[in-house]
């Protein structure tokens, strides 16, 4: 069985719904909720983004993938924390 996620969500001004995480956001224009998931009716439209070390970095789902948990586990939480180990090694390679 998987790992269940939990969201927040929140409406943005042009009425896109935000999936709020820990550390990611994911915004969608539409969305449908089927067997236990929320599926994204654009998916090559939505778009994601983490704050790391108070950068901004925006992704786009190039790949369409279909729902929001997949897109979460298969593609945005990785790069995350590839990007959260790679800024580490570079500031402890800074302090040596």
């Amino acid at each position: 069985m998987g790992q269940q996620l939990n969201f927040n969500t929140a409406k943005t001004w042009d009425n896109k719904t935000q999936f709020i995480g820990n550390d990611i956001t994911i915004t969608v224009d539409q969305y449908s909720y089927n067997n236990g998931k929320h599926e994204i009716v654009n998916p090559c439209a939505a778009s994601a983004y983490f704050i790391c070390c108070e950068k901004r970095y925006v992704v786009t789902n190039l790949e369409g993938i279909s729902t929001i948990e997949d897109w979460y586990t298969e593609e945005l939480l990785p790069k995350f924390q590839m990007l959260k180990l790679l800024i580490a090694d570079i500031q402890i390679a800074e302090n040596v």
